[in-house]
């Protein structure tokens, strides 16, 4: 998939088939198989100096337990699918300290951890979705990411700005809000997806912001 557009309109498609089907597997399927063919085309379990690249392996493990999210959530209690959730958080931020410790970072790197992340967040939204306690706007933290994806590259100009830690952050307080949308508190549930997605909605629209005023200075 080397044109840029490619996987997330692949992703996108791939939602709304889910969405038809109501079925998270179907996004779980395109998305794990989209990215798995990624890292065999990229060789990504090795660095570049041939080592093992622990930081990539990581990756790989959360995205193994991000393809069995749905059948989890239908087979164990939800304190315990809450602290994976959770636990996939933490997971994800190990990668990334090994990768800076062991200087493994990559461009491959990078993309794969955040189109993982983009992947566990949406098929945690199609699962609330699924649930039918919270609205369908629940969706949209898991698609700004393939949305916002799609416009760049039409239109590169709107990621021209370079990243900030600011979005990390917020990416953290967004699993941990849908980790929260998770309790068996409607109220609570829905107050908990709502602040998830008004953060991850100020964070892409912040980075269009920005992008417009780098590219004004430049």
């Amino acid at each position: 998939m080397s044109r840029p557009y490619v996987y997330p309109l692949w992703m996108l498609a791939a939602v709304g088939l889910a969405l038809w089907r109501e079925d998270a597997h179907v996004c779980v399927a395109a998305g794990v198989g989209a990215l798995a063919s990624q890292v065999y085309a990229a060789r990504a379990w090795r660095t570049s100096q041939g080592k093992l690249a622990l930081a990539n392996l990581l990756t790989l493990l959360r995205l193994a337990i991000v393809a069995t999210l749905p059948f989890l959530a239908s087979h164990i209690s939800r304190a315990a699918f809450i602290a994976i959730v959770i636990g996939l958080l933490v997971l994800d931020g190990i990668d990334g300290w090994i990768a800076r410790t062991r200087n493994e970072t990559s461009t491959f790197g990078a993309s794969l951890d955040m189109e993982t992340d983009a992947l566990t967040t949406m098929v945690l939204c199609l699962l609330l979705h699924r649930e039918g306690t919270i609205g369908a706007w629940v969706l949209v933290p898991g698609l700004w990411r393939y949305v916002y994806a799609t416009a760049i590259a039409f239109v590169p100009a709107l990621g021209d700005c370079p990243p900030s830690p600011i979005y990390r952050w917020i990416f953290c307080g967004l699993m941990i809000a849908l980790a929260g949308a998770f309790l068996p508190w409607p109220p609570i549930a829905r107050l908990s997806a709502a602040a998830g997605t008004i953060a991850v909605s100020f964070s892409f629209l912040h980075s269009i912001v920005r992008s417009r005023a780098f590219r004004a200075r430049s």
